[in-house]
This record gives structure tokens, C-alpha cells and sequence, in this order.
């Protein structure tokens, strides 16, 4: 991922040593680990939060699909109430 190799983690671990101290480093590392972890839960939460939305959004969009596709009939005997053919009309209302 870094692509570090041995002489740089090396490195690294010797100037925490230094700067920090060897009393100090193992509660150093606890804090880190924990930011850490609480960065990746920030993360997730949001992904999860970017997810649900995203979906209520597609399910919003779908039914509302559905709803206009429900008012068409599907055959031409399969009419909805409302929508009666011309020749019922005509016989019920002579104009």
C-alpha cells in the first residue's frame, strides 16, 4: 500500500522511540489504533448513510413508475373503472 520497506519501518520505529519515548509509545499506538478505528466507523456509518438514502430514492422513483404504469391497461380487454371504451360511452350519453 505505502510500499515501505524494512529499513523504513525501521527507521520510523527508532525516531518514535526517540521523539516519544519508550514509556509513552505503547499508549501512543492504543490512541492511534483507536482514531483509527474510529475514522473507519465514521467512514462506514456514512457509506451506510450515502447507501440508504440512495435507495430510498430508487424505491421513490420505482413506485412512482408503478403508480403511472397502474393507470394504463395492459390488454385491450383489461380496461381500469375508469377508463371506459368509446363505444360504452356512446351508448349511455347520445349527444
Amino acid at each position: 500500500m505505502f510500499d515501505i520497506g524494512m529499513i523504513e519501518m525501521f527507521m520510523i520505529v527508532l525516531l518514535a522511540v526517540i521523539v516519544v519515548g519508550p514509556k509513552d509509545l505503547p499508549a501512543l499506538l492504543r490512541n492511534i489504533g483507536r482514531f483509527i478505528s474510529k475514522v473507519r466507523a465514521m467512514g462506514q456509518e456514512f457509506q451506510t448513510s450515502i447507501k440508504q438514502m440512495a435507495d430510498e430514492v430508487e424505491l421513490e422513483e420505482v413506485t412512482r413508475k408503478l403508480n403511472k404504469a397502474g393507470n394504463i391497461p395492459l390488454d385491450a380487454n383489461d380496461t381500469a373503472p375508469d377508463i371506459k371504451p368509446e363505444e360504452e360511452q356512446d351508448k349511455k350519453d347520445p349527444v
